[in-house]
């Protein structure tokens, strides 16, 4: 009897295990399809951003190379001035802080570990540099 059980077992392991192996390598490839798209499809890797390289371009300059991980827009008197933003208070009265300027805050990567955000403020129908800021990934405002 134990003779059986134990040859039961080899065959359903053997069994099991030629199953792994078609499942694991097929005999038959599957061809992939291809489909087209009218879309542009960039496959170039993100490229860090070089803050010294682009110190004095537009943000649409900017935007145009380069793809933000945070972009945010915000009315400079209703925003939460926290110690990231209080640099902002350098650049504007206290009559100022008090009016809706439209701000735009942009982040984009310089490295693996530090990102670079600047600040705009609307000016008509541009986007106006304020300040930018250098900053560790880790730091926690």
């Amino acid at each position: 009897m134990k003779k059986i059980n134990l040859f039961v077992l080899i065959l359903v392991l053997q069994i099991s295990c030629q199953e792994h192996k078609q499942l694991s390598h097929p005999a038959v490839s599957t061809p992939i399809e291809i489909i087209s798209t009218k879309s542009k499809i960039n496959t170039q890797p993100m490229a860090f951003i070089d803050p010294e390289k682009v110190k004095n371009w537009s943000f649409e300059q900017i935007k145009e190379k380069y793809k933000p991980i945070i972009e945010e827009e915000y009315l400079l008197n209703e925003a939460i001035i926290s110690e990231f933003r209080i640099e902002l208070y350098n650049y504007f009265n206290e009559k100022e802080r008090d009016q809706p300027i439209l701000i735009k805050e942009v982040t984009w990567e310089k490295d693996n570990d530090t990102n670079f955000t600047i600040w705009y403020k609307k000016d008509a129908d541009k986007w106006v540099f304020i300040n930018s800021f250098i900053w560790e990934k880790d730091w926690m405002f």
